[in-house]
């Protein structure tokens, strides 16, 4: 039979796996991926050498494999080297290339290349694009970079125009530079693992035409249910088989066969977009509601899948503006990239080493948050942050003391840095007057990075969701999965009424306590959110003054760095004496509220009733007449202290939010706000002065 004919009698089916996991994920975490999922797969794919598959291994799962499992890639190479297995590049660290410097996304986009040749055997002529978030401009980049195709969902292609039924691949270009799309099908997405293999088959039966899929390799095996339904009752076995006996049905073809057998359906020019779920995602929790609500009432309707062509919600970038926290690494990272731009100009002997931390530090994983943890893993988080300190010190350690006023989070604002060879903190003297940033820069660990507590879209479903075991689920896609990991989690959703960050400083009742803070109180002057003055900057001292007047109160607020870290306060108020209780909170990120990994992180009191031992992070407590405070582990380098110019008390409030991933709702300890409070009488001829030294 001729190929032609063949081909037009039968679906080709191009199958595209990603395997992925993020930088700073747990070893274990990283170990029971491979045992269960990744391994498992291309020891299946080996017993079938008629299914060929792309595959994309993402350079930090592609660094833990050469490390720890040599041996799976080693399973890997035979199979590109006998035409069965195309791989796929893209971002060596899988970031988000849209926001990216040019320099980096190509670097990126040119690193896994490199890296694909050297550990697999082939440098891939197609990539992955992390969580298919597209833009025009990234034409440009990608094919800059030496890549002639990536893989989209339909329903971008749908979304620029393009008519049913899609073809095999089209093209689309940047300022001349082209490259190839496939469009990945929604109808394989959903129905792979989750439909029997017999509707599977039925589907491509239907089709007789080139149809992509491409997805997490996660689902098999390391989803809810997945594990259970894929390897104990065979089901991608027996997806293998059936396209091995069913041939006129269906047959595997890899990506660059289409693309030399097959001419484009066109041309085509896709507007900004990812998949439908993360323009949910990325919008505010109100926007978000709304926006599925009007969704809902499309589909109800009976324009579902017309409107789903048009209707799109936030872009990817939205998480910048919806999370702070993101924000700020996101900065943090442009900044790191500055320098090592720089030192690469200079030829700085650590450049290529900083460079690599860079890349580290743009994993895309730990700066949004959708159905899985992400931006809420403070382990995730804490590892960007430490890669991008490491290449900070790599090119740009300080000697001396200093401090540099500037727009550093582009709010067209001016910031405060301080910067020494210990420490760095970053205040925002538009909001608070509060640092944003604080560093340890020995231990290579941002001590602030504490997400704070906020409405999320998904809590409407917290009370409805149960307790379940994978036992006792049905097969269900985790998109569609509502369950919690445990009870009373509707009594933990708290929406923060003041910032996160450290010296962020409250103005509270006489009678205000610990619990009532904890819950959101009723301040008696706004000084969390208001508006500071900088007064004076003091570069020879590295020092900066700033103050606010707010409600009758006036607080001046002094900074300065060296070996250690001062925050000095002089609070007044006009008119009759009163009693008030003046406070500071410092937030700070332990990782765990016991230990993690084996690692013990203590938080020692000294005072007249401050326990004379350690007491792990995660413990609620109030002391009173604390002296100083101490936060050390051993062996990530920490034992930092605060220390109050004045006996004080200290609260200590647990910081936990409730959010979903794939095992549904759960309540995750972020951090532990450590909070300063003075009692304190202020009046016409009254006034209060205090400070607080953190030394790294």
């Amino acid at each position: 039979m001729r190929y032609d004919a063949y081909r037009m009698s039968t679906s080709r089916l191009v199958f595209a796996l990603h395997f992925h996991q993020p930088y700073g994920n747990l070893d274990q975490v990283f170990a029971d991926a491979v045992d269960r999922c990744y391994a498992r797969t291309v020891r299946l794919l080996a017993e079938h050498p008629h299914m060929k598959t792309a595959i994309h291994i993402s350079g930090p799962l592609l660094d833990w494999l050469e490390r720890h499992r040599p041996d799976v890639l080693a399973e890997v190479r035979p199979l590109v080297a006998r035409g069965q297995v195309e791989i796929l590049g893209g971002g060596y660290q899988e970031p988000m290339l849209a926001i990216l410097p040019d320099r980096d996304a190509k670097g990126q986009l040119e690193r896994m290349a490199d890296r694909c040749e050297e550990l697999l055997g082939q440098r891939p002529k197609g990539m992955w694009l992390a969580e298919r978030v597209w833009e025009p401009d990234l034409a440009r980049v990608i094919a800059g970079a030496g890549y002639r195709y990536t893989l989209l969902d339909d329903t971008h292609l749908r979304a620029a125009g393009a008519t049913e039924p899609l073809g095999a691949y089209y093209v689309t270009d940047k300022a001349g530079a082209s490259v190839a799309v496939l469009p990945i099908d929604r109808g394989l997405r959903t129905r792979i693992p989750f439909a029997s293999v017999d509707d599977l088959m039925g589907y491509l039966k239907t089709e007789q035409r080139v149809v992509t899929y491409g997805d997490d390799v996660e689902k098999f095996g390391l989803w809810p249910t997945t594990e259970r339904r894929v390897w104990q009752n065979g089901w991608l076995e027996q997806l293998c088989v059936a396209l091995r006996e069913q041939p006129n049905v269906a047959r595997t073809v890899l990506p660059s066969e289409i693309l030399a057998d097959e001419p484009s359906s066109g041309a085509v020019y896709i507007p900004t977009i990812s998949y439908a779920e993360m323009g949910a995602w990325a919008l505010p929790a109100a926007a978000s509601l709304a926006y599925q609500e009007v969704a809902s009432r499309l589909e109800l309707a009976g324009f579902g899948s017309e409107a789903a062509r048009f209707l799109r919600g936030g872009i990817w970038q939205g998480f910048l503006a919806k999370y702070p926290e993101a924000r700020f690494i996101y900065r943090k990272m442009l900044r790191v990239s500055d320098l090592v731009e720089r030192a690469r100009i200079a030829n700085h002997p650590n450049w290529q080493e900083a460079r690599d931390r860079l890349y580290q530090g743009q994993c895309n994983c730990g700066y949004w948050h959708g159905l899985f943890g992400g931006l809420y893993l403070q382990h995730l988080r804490a590892a960007l942050m430490s890669a991008l300190l490491i290449a900070e010190e790599l090119v740009a350690p300080n000697e001396k003391p200093r401090v540099e006023r500037g727009d550093h989070d582009g709010d067209f604002a001016d910031d405060l840095i301080f910067e020494s060879k210990r420490l760095n903190l970053f205040v925002a003297p538009n909001c608070g007057g509060s640092g944003y940033e604080l560093d340890l820069r020995g231990p290579r660990a941002c001590l602030s990075m504490v997400i704070g507590r906020r409405r999320e879209a998904y809590h409407v479903d917290v009370s409805r969701a149960l307790v379940l075991s994978d036992d006792e689920l049905d097969n269900v896609s985790a998109h569609d999965l509502v369950r919690a990991t445990e009870h009373g989690l509707d009594k933990k959703l708290v929406e923060d009424a003041y910032p996160r960050g450290v010296f962020v400083d409250h103005l509270l009742p006489a009678d205000a306590d610990a619990a009532a803070f904890d819950r959101n109180y009723q301040a008696l002057a706004p000084l969390a959110q208001a508006r500071h003055r900088i007064v004076s900057v003091d570069e020879d001292a590295a020092s900066a003054e700033l103050e606010t007047h707010v409600d009758g109160f006036t607080l001046s607020k002094r900074i300065a760095i060296g070996d250690a870290l001062s925050v000095g306060y002089h609070l007044t108020a006009t008119g009759m004496n009163r009693v008030v209780k003046f406070a500071s909170h410092v937030d700070v990120t332990l990782l765990s509220p016991d230990e993690v990994g084996g690692r013990r992180i203590d938080v020692y009191c000294e005072g007249s009733d401050a326990p004379n031992g350690a007491s792990t992070p995660g413990a609620r407590a109030v002391h009173h007449k604390v002296t100083k405070v101490r936060i050390a582990c051993s062996d990530m380098g920490i034992d930092t202290t605060i220390v109050p110019s004045k006996r004080c008390e200290l609260w200590r409030i647990p910081i936990e939010t409730v959010s979903q991933s794939e095992r549904g709702f759960e309540s995750s300890y972020q951090g532990t706000c450590l909070v300063f409070v003075w009692t304190v009488e202020l009046g016409a001829t009254k006034s209060f002065d205090a400070s607080l030294t953190l030394t790294g």
